[in-house]
């Protein structure tokens, strides 16, 4: 049976969270059961962009550290690194407090530029893939993640963490390629298959409820999960969160191609075995292409699926215009303003919108759908 641990924790003291990664280890067999002496390790955890470490939004530094000291104490060379949505990763780094962490402990922190081939011929979607060369240049990979909420995937943990080895523009082609949640899932079952990490961790001390992973609301949910199976430890934390952790499209994707355990079908140990949580899920998420034929979906879109609309808030920066993977948006007298044409509904503008500017409004026969289902 697969093995999910799941740990409380009350802060992010550092001896706090040492202790804590130490006890959730040892109820996988130790960090020497995954990681050999003389092993070089990367430890990619969530840097989605310069926010400030208690904003919910990146694995927190100490989280990072207690990681890096576990690794070392294996005798392994632990190395750190991503690729954030937005912004230069020494600068993100800085500002989440993970450079900080690498200093102290002396650890490089890898900058994901150039890029590597991976052969996949029992992928779903991708035979092959191209991601960051320092996937070719370590030994092992654990994946450290931030417990959220998504507005395009439901949840983001473990499994989607690694979309942070795509580089640069690579992300936006994927949101280009694979507009439907059930495309964009695969390709993540296909990329965790590829990279094959030997732990996905996951940072739920404070997680993110709501408009995440960016503009969600700060929960003290209080747990650190762990385990060899990033799609279990993903099933586990949704369900921790209080949402139908099957229904997840990551989830739906890893189950159907039997690469993952039923929810029922996994070991929960530890102290936080029985948390339950009420996170609030994202605006959009509850969304008829979970339900309806794709062709129904493509025909259908501006009535079917939630609408970005840019409010007063908006400051003008042009980041959306920047990372649109359509190019639908412009930066008009100081707004941005969104071709609908364009739009294929990835909500990049919403998670990226420093200003939280961006609302989502359901097309009309979305809402009376809805309006029926409810009575």
């Amino acid at each position: 049976m697969t093995k999910v641990v799941i740990v409380k924790a009350n802060s992010y003291d550092t001896q706090v969270v040492e202790q804590v990664m130490q006890d959730l280890l040892a109820h996988l067999g130790g960090i020497e059961r995954y990681i050999n002496a003389g092993e070089r390790v990367l430890v990619k955890p969530n840097m989605l962009e310069a926010v400030d470490k208690a904003s919910g939004v990146t694995t927190h530094p100490e989280v990072v550290r207690a990681v890096v000291r576990m690794v070392k104490s294996a005798g392994a060379i632990p190395v750190v690194g991503d690729s954030p949505g937005v912004g230069n990763l020494r600068k993100v780094a800085e500002k989440c407090g993970i450079w900080q962490v690498c200093q102290e402990e002396g650890v490089l922190l890898v900058s994901f530029n150039e890029i590597a081939e991976l052969a996949l011929p029992e992928g779903i979607l991708l035979k092959k893939l191209n991601v960051a060369n320092v996937v070719t240049e370590v030994d092992k990979v654990i994946s450290l993640a931030k417990m959220k909420t998504h507005s395009f995937m439901g949840v983001t943990g473990a499994v989607k963490n690694l979309f942070g080895l795509f580089v640069g523009t690579d992300k936006a082609q994927f949101h280009l390629r694979m507009k439907h949640r059930t495309d964009f899932a695969r390709m993540l079952v296909d990329l965790y298959r590829a990279i094959k990490p030997v732990l996905s961790i996951v940072d739920g001390i404070t997680g993110m409820e709501g408009a995440g992973p960016r503009n969600g609301q700060v929960v003290r949910s209080g747990v650190l999960l762990a385990g060899s199976c990033g799609f279990s430890v993903d099933l586990v934390m949704a369900d921790i969160m209080g949402f139908d952790a099957e229904q997840m499209p990551v989830a739906q994707a890893a189950l159907a191609a039997g690469l993952s355990p039923a929810l029922a079908a996994i070991d929960r140990v530890g102290s936080g075995k029985d948390e339950h949580l009420h996170f609030k899920e994202p605006r959009n998420f509850d969304s008829l292409e979970r339900k309806l034929p794709g062709w129904l979906v493509d025909f259908s879109q501006n009535q079917f699926t939630a609408k970005p609309l840019i409010d007063r808030a908006c400051i003008g920066c042009g980041r959306c215009a920047e990372h649109c993977p359509p190019k639908a948006i412009r930066i008009i007298q100081g707004k941005a303003v969104i071709d609908y044409r364009e739009c294929i509904r990835c909500y990049c503008c919403q998670e990226l919108c420093p200003a939280d500017a961006v609302s989502l409004s359901d097309g009309r026969l979305l809402r009376l759908v809805k309006w029926l289902r409810e009575r």
